[in-house]
């Protein structure tokens, strides 16, 4: 299956969505602090990277842009319990507060989609 990493520091979330997708045979990592965003990046080469829009005091846009330069094959999604602005056109997107088997089904269809091409 994929390898996803998921950007979030709320800690419950990380564990909730680690065990979710473990779950269904996808090798997961979590990051709470952006500060060791790169070395989990550097160690684990996810396909999938689910990024919270606010962690800590980091533009998550413009780090995010600077990482699909460095692990292009990575696909991105955003989530936010703010409504998406003009910023987020185009990008996958999840609106929390989140139905778990949507959200279970969307990464599965995209992680499915990226591994048939």
């Amino acid at each position: 299956m994929g390898r996803i990493l998921v950007v979030d520091d709320n800690k419950g979330i990380c564990a909730l969505l680690k065990e979710l997708f473990s779950m269904e045979g996808h090798d997961v990592e979590t990051c709470s602090d952006i500060e060791m965003l790169y070395d989990r990046l550097a160690s684990f080469s996810p396909d999938l990277g689910i990024f919270d829009i606010h962690v800590g005091r980091c533009d998550i846009l413009k780090f995010t842009e600077k990482l699909k330069h460095k692990y292009s094959h990575m696909v991105t999604i955003f989530m936010s319990a703010d409504e998406p602005d003009e910023s987020f056109n185009g990008q996958h997107f999840i609106k929390k507060p989140f139905d778990i088997f949507k959200l279970k089904d969307y990464i599965n269809k995209i992680l499915n989609d990226k591994m048939m091409v």
